[in-house]
């Protein structure tokens, strides 16, 4: 897994350096950690005399106020005054250090933190906290072996660390590469505080995937997605949930982030898909993806179309694979998208369509059996009576060990189909020609009929003349 830093802890500690003249004048840090360690025990110092304590009384409200070069004048009548004691030359250093951290200033306020602490000058316990604040700038200053040496030496007298503080430590220790002693820091204030703020989260996620403890990370992500639903928080959950072989977890994760609108571009996109097909819900996938393709955020390449065609595939909708088959194998430089269409034109009885895509698989190559190629073309031309067609294919399929025999079985069929066509056109052929000779038999019968029609009626008029003849003599006689 990536490693994951805190984010923004640098700016809070900025921040947390810039109130250190309050904790300086604040004394003990509370209660929650067990007392097993004694308190400091109160340093005998020597006190502050009247002028002194004018000058640090004034440096102290101009630092108040923001007034920095105000504070800075009076400490620097201070600095040039050679009959301060210890306590009052430590106590113009530990305030010089708290005017430079409130401007931002880290290294001169280390400087000045620095010079105060070797001076001893202070009570233990403005001493003990004056080495807190020193730690936490040299975490801001990136100088984590100091920074981890000054903590150790504080938690060893420390009697009430706080949350904050185990927070602090885990930031150098987990920098000099000391990972199960930093997460067993971040795990301390975890525990201690009642509402863990969202860096100390952002620190034990990362101390977490540090020791590849992926089940508390998800743990811990599950905080982050409920109190910040973030989005880089929503992916980091599904990615732990993978690792932890959480499927459906990681896809409900994932999903949560699409609904909210998180998931921007093509490759957050792509993956919500292809978790939505690798948990069976093909559907939601081809929507995602046709959704994506459609407003531009998903890049329409032949990976994309071929997947979007698996999930309408795998969703049961053959009609609705056709197209992306048909643009994915267009994009492609090889002929196996275009023999995976015509697998789908066959199963729906598009013979001519299925036909055409395997002459493009065959032409555009690349393919890891064209042998089977050649044998789905006999049989799509088999299926629309394409004999000729059927009978190049089989002969090309019968090329293939793995194809001869079933090849041969097909092209003994396509001899009897095309035998029994030659039959069926010869008896319909001879049909004809008998319908023909019935037709020319019959025409003539017809002619005979009609001339011995005519001579009954010349006989008949030939007779009638003479019965008209012997007709007068009988009425005579």
């Amino acid at each position: 897994m990536k490693r994951i830093l805190p984010i923004g802890w640098r700016r809070m500690l900025a921040l947390l350096c810039a109130a250190f003249f309050v904790l300086g004048a604040g004394g003990s840090f509370g209660a929650d950690e067990p007392r097993d360690k004694p308190k400091p025990q109160t340093k005998k110092v020597k006190s502050v005399g009247q002028w002194a304590y004018k000058r640090l009384n004034a440096a102290h409200e101009a630092l108040a106020e923001e007034k920095y070069g105000e504070a800075i004048s009076e400490l620097a009548d201070m600095k040039g005054n050679s009959k301060l004691n210890e306590h009052e030359k430590a106590l113009m250093w530990q305030t010089y250090g708290y005017v430079y951290s409130a401007q931002g200033k880290y290294q001169q306020s280390i400087d000045a933190f620095e010079k105060c602490l070797a001076l001893g000058g202070l009570p233990e316990v403005a001493q003990l906290n004056t080495l807190y604040n020193l730690a936490q700038l040299y975490v801001v200053r990136e100088k984590y072996a100091q920074a981890a040496a000054s903590f150790e030496k504080w938690f060893s007298q420390a009697p009430d660390p706080p949350a904050e503080a185990h927070y602090m430590y885990a930031i150098p220790l987990l920098q000099t590469g000391r990972k199960k002693e930093a997460l067993t820091q971040a795990e301390q204030a975890l525990q201690k505080a009642k509402v863990p703020k969202e860096p100390w989260l952002q620190l034990a996620l990362s101390l977490y995937f540090e020791n590849q403890r992926y089940r508390d990370a998800a743990r811990i992500l599950e905080i982050l997605v409920t109190r910040f639903p973030k989005k880089q928080y929503w992916m980091q959950l599904s990615a732990v949930y993978s690792e932890l072989n959480e499927h459906k977890k990681a896809l409900g994760a994932l999903e949560m982030a699409y609904l909210q609108g998180m998931l921007t571009d093509d490759r957050e996109l792509t993956n919500l898909a292809q978790l939505y097909l690798f948990n069976e819900v093909p559907y939601k996938a081809a929507r995602v993806l046709e959704k994506g393709m459609a407003d531009g955020t998903i890049k329409a390449s032949a990976e994309t179309w071929e997947m979007l065609a698996n999930a309408w595939l795998n969703a049961r909708e053959r009609e609705k694979a056709l197209r992306p088959l048909e643009k994915a194998a267009a994009m492609s430089s090889k002929g196996q998208l275009y023999m995976r269409l015509a697998q789908v034109q066959i199963d729906r009885e598009q013979w001519g369509a299925a036909r055409g895509s395997l002459h493009k698989a065959l032409a555009k190559g690349g393919l890891p059996d064209r042998g089977a190629a050649q044998f789905l073309l006999g049989i799509a031309a088999v299926s629309d009576s394409q004999w000729e067609d059927a009978q190049k294919a089989f002969e090309a399929a019968a090329e293939y060990d793995d194809r001869k025999q079933a090849s041969h079985e097909w092209l003994a069929h396509i001899a009897q189909e095309q035998e029994a066509d030659a039959l069926e056109a010869a008896e319909a052929e001879a049909a004809k020609d008998a319908v023909e000779d019935g037709e020319e038999e019959g025409a003539g019968g017809a002619d005979a009929e009609e001339e011995g029609a005519g001579g009954a009626d010349a006989e008949a008029a030939e007779a009638k003349p003479a019965a008209s003849a012997e007709e007068p003599i009988a009425k005579i006689s």
